[in-house]
C-alpha cells in the first residue's frame, strides 16, 4: 500500500461495482446465466459493461439505497 499509493483509490469503486452486481444477481435468482451473460459481453469501458450488466451505469445509488433501507430497519 505504501509502494504504490494508486493503488488505495481502487478499492471505494470495486466495493461500488460488486455491490452493484450482487444487486443484479439477487433481482435475477441465479448465479450461474447471470454470470454467464456478464461476462459474454467483452472488453469495453467499465459504464459500458456495468449498463450492459445491470441496467446502469457505475453508481454509488445502491449503496445508498440498502443503507436507507438498513436505517429504516433500526
Amino acid at each position: 500500500m505504501i509502494a504504490t499509493p494508486l493503488y488505495l483509490p481502487d478499492y471505494p469503486l470495486g466495493h461500488m461495482i460488486a455491490f452493484q452486481i450482487e444487486e443484479q444477481v439477487k433481482k435475477a435468482g441465479a448465479l450461474g446465466p447471470e454470470f454467464e451473460r456478464m461476462s459474454k459481453y467483452g472488453n469495453v469501458l467499465p459504464d459500458v459493461w456495468m449498463t450492459h450488466a445491470t441496467g446502469a451505469p457505475v453508481s454509488a445509488d445502491p449503496l445508498l439505497r440498502a443503507t436507507e433501507e438498513a436505517l429504516k430497519g433500526l
